[in-house]
């Protein structure tokens, strides 16, 4: 059963992070790669060993030998790649997100059932020790009934740039690049609870006012212009759920203010904050604050995906990070969106697939 051949599709800059973390280990060989910029794909052939190389990916996926696919393309190019593979008998791991439009989402889930092949959606941060701490105190019951909870990812100044700006490749902006970390984090600690209304708001004034690199800024890529920005650098939208539960969801590229927070949850009985992980309680008429600490620290978090994901393919198991779950993320992502295109809160279904 192993190694587990593979075929990489997208060999942009997180291709080359899967490369380096999958040359850590002899139980995934990567034994082709594709990329619609022939030189990207021979380069990176030729940095790795990679036997072959393809400018079409249905030539990679006509290859007999290759079991599984990493999809590494820009946002808008995750849906046609994802289905096709599944469709050619192919398990597939998906960067994150899972796509940049609800529609798409949900043709890959749709596929997925389908074939019942292995869908995962790469957020390598569910195998971090402090976020398998935090899934284990909440499925213990420790928090209670959630009834609340905030997800933010925010930077003070940090626009990327390439394919991340532009709606032709990325589809949206911070709210699925960054945003999307958060969002996954609280929803996967609430148990996915189904989206009904969506109400929010979507910019990027900030980003088209400011021409020059901004000293001090985390992030401010050489190839990036005013211009060139044509998705959100900032989003925020409230949530609410069928079991009565409300979000808060908030990130941004760039803002005037240090922070916007940081996830948290709480429930009836406990709350829990995610940095550092802490739970906030009150017993015998005190006050108690615990910090879980966790068993060790994180490795190669890329390599820990991979790995989930080869193991659910060998070992038969439902994928580490499913499609269904992550159409939830599609579904508060377009319900923010389509909010701030409206004007008002609007109602969202999660599809039935």
């Amino acid at each position: 059963m192993k190694p587990l051949k593979i075929g990489l599709i997208g060999t942009g800059g997180i291709a080359q992070t899967h490369m380096r973390a999958l040359a850590k280990t002899e139980d995934i060989e990567v034994v082709a790669v594709c990329d619609l910029v022939e030189e990207k794909a021979v380069r990176t052939a030729e940095t790795y060993g990679v036997p072959n190389v393809f400018v079409d990916y249905h030539d990679l996926l006509a290859m007999d030998e290759i079991e599984a696919v990493n999809i590494c393309t820009w946002n808008q190019a995750h849906c046609a790649p994802t289905v096709d593979a599944l469709h050619a008998g192919k398990h597939v791991l998906v960067e994150k997100p899972m796509a940049a439009t609800l529609v798409d989402a949900t043709a890959m889930t749709k596929a997925a059932k389908e074939t019942g092949l292995v869908l995962m959606v790469g957020v390598q941060p569910r195998f971090g020790f402090a976020r398998k701490t935090a899934k284990a105190i909440v499925d213990a019951g420790t928090l209670g009934d959630i009834y609340y909870a905030e997800a933010v990812a925010c930077r003070r100044c940090g626009i990327p740039g390439g394919s991340f700006i532009k709606a032709e490749t990325a589809g949206i902006g911070t709210v699925a690049d960054i945003g999307v970390y958060a969002l996954d984090e609280v929803l996967h600690l609430m148990g996915h609870p189904k989206p009904v209304a969506v109400s929010g708001i979507a910019n990027n004034l900030l980003g088209k006012a400011y021409t020059t690199p901004i000293e001090g800024a985390i992030q401010w890529a050489e190839d990036w212009s005013p211009e060139d920005l044509t998705v959100e650098d900032f989003g925020v939208a409230t949530v609410r759920f069928e079991n009565g539960a409300l979000l808060v969801f908030k990130t941004s590229w760039i803002m005037h203010m240090d922070s916007l927070g940081g996830n948290l949850i709480l429930g009836t009985k406990a709350g829990l904050k995610m940095n550092p992980l802490t739970l906030f309680t009150h017993d015998y008429n005190r006050l108690v604050d615990i910090q879980p600490q966790p068993g060790s620290k994180d490795g190669d978090l890329f390599l820990a995906k991979n790995m989930a994901f080869a193991e659910a393919i060998w070992e038969g198991k439902p994928s580490p990070v499913p499609a269904q779950e992550m159409l939830i993320t599609n579904v508060i992502i377009q319900g923010l969106i389509d909010s701030a295109a409206a004007g008002r809160e609007v109602e969202v279904t999660v599809p039935e697939v």
